[in-house]
């Protein structure tokens, strides 16, 4: 016990400036974790909109936008960690859109242009 104050007393302000530089990583560090959760989350639930947006009219009788539509599946090339996802999808969308013939051709351009960007980069 003597070994332990006598270490205290020699060494006092070095304990304390390792203590201090401890909780000052582990507060980075947690600051980091957070961070992240919380860039995860608000990707999620971007994503998750701009799907909707794609895919469901505004209201139950309303009208789907092409432009709104076009911004959509473009904007899908920046969720990188959604790419497999993408790319399934908007297959599927296009195999659905493109079998109404000259209906949708603004949105198989992008459809195309999109899926095309996506494969390069997985």
């Amino acid at each position: 016990m003597e070994q332990i104050f006598d270490l205290i007393k020699n060494y006092g302000s070095q304990l304390s400036a390792i203590g201090a530089a401890v909780a000052f990583i582990f507060a980075i560090y947690k600051f980091q974790v957070e961070r992240a959760a919380s860039h995860f989350w608000k990707e999620f639930e971007a994503y998750h909109k701009l799907v909707k947006e794609l895919v469901e009219p505004p209201s139950e009788n309303g009208a789907m936008f092409i432009d709104r539509q076009t911004a959509a599946i473009y904007e899908l090339r920046f969720y990188k960690r959604y790419y497999s996802h993408s790319s399934r999808m908007l297959k599927g969308l296009r195999d659905k859109w493109a079998a109404v013939p000259n209906q949708y051709p603004r949105l198989i351009e992008e459809l195309n242009l999109t899926i095309e960007y996506i494969e390069k980069k997985l």
